[in-house]
């Protein structure tokens, strides 16, 4: 019995793998490499780094600071390969939020200085 159903949900997912691509084409996922990507945040001193391996245009950026009050938004591109930098005022020390969004799709970072 237990083998039966095994060799059911094999087939049943080889079925419908092609059906799982095309869903993944749809939502402009060009390629299988362009489904991941590597990004680095980070606060140093009075400044943000951000680092990725892919270049990103037009991702909505926003930076909350300790107390919940937003200190910084923009529209930025991100270089592939390159850093980043970002200079804010002056900062103090504490954990900060940063928002970065593609697409209305946020992706959130906690980061402390």
């Amino acid at each position: 019995m237990k083998k039966s159903i095994a060799i059911l949900l094999i087939t049943i997912s080889f079925l419908l793998a092609p059906f799982i691509k095309a869903n993944a084409d749809k939502a402009n996922w060009d390629c299988e490499d362009d489904r991941s990507i590597s990004m680095f945040l980070s606060i140093e001193e009075n400044d943000l780094h951000i680092c990725s391996d892919k270049q990103w245009d037009n991702i909505s950026i926003q930076v909350i600071d300790p107390n919940g009050r937003t200190i910084y938004v923009d529209i930025i591109t991100i270089p592939a390969e390159n850093e980043l930098i970002i200079p804010l005022s002056y900062l103090s020390e504490g954990n900060y939020q940063v928002v970065l969004t593609k697409n209305n799709q946020p992706v959130i970072w906690y980061l402390t200085k």
